[in-house]
């Protein structure tokens, strides 16, 4: 078994601190939604009378996903202070073009065991652009795919006016 080193923590450095973006590396990706499931459920409630802004409104399917990678300047929870939050984007190119998929990071948790940040979020996908089987993890943050991580500014200003160390 491959061990993965612990997540490199910008944050902690006097100009990391004010970094809000950073490349990072995909070090493994868990889906937490039951994908098919959605579908499934996408598929059931296509014709059953509803209006077509309610038709307009389910043409996404959100997918509950655990990112973890080698580097972030998002802060993680802990010692009183709450999390950052922000998107992690990656662009995938492959024989059949490229693709982009962006999480919504609502929560960043780090394993103080082994140093591993993780990155809980949402990725909101048309359900035109789902595939019906895959390996969804390797579909949307294969790992060692390339992404930029971008903390939200504005939540990280709040925080650090309400941190006496910010």
């Amino acid at each position: 078994m491959t061990s993965i080193e612990g997540t490199k923590l910008i944050h902690l450095t006097h100009d990391g601190n004010f970094q809000l973006e950073t490349d990072a590396k995909v070090l493994a990706c868990r889906i937490i939604t039951d994908v098919e499931d959605q579908q499934q459920q996408h598929n059931d409630n296509e014709n059953d009378g509803q209006s077509q802004q309610q038709q307009e409104q389910k043409q996404t399917i959100e997918i509950q996903v655990e990112l973890q990678l080698d580097v972030t300047t998002m802060h993680p929870q802990g010692g009183g202070q709450p999390t950052d939050t922000g998107i992690i984007t990656t662009r995938i190119d492959d024989d059949e073009g490229s693709d982009s998929y962006s999480a919504v990071i609502h929560k960043v948790t780090i394993d103080r065991s082994t140093g591993i940040v993780t990155h809980a979020g949402t990725i909101t996908i048309p359900t035109n652009r789902m595939p019906r089987e895959c390996n969804y993890e390797e579909l949307f943050f294969p790992p060692n795919t390339p992404v930029k991580v971008t903390v939200d500014p504005t939540n990280r200003q709040l925080l650090s006016e309400c941190h006496t160390a910010g």
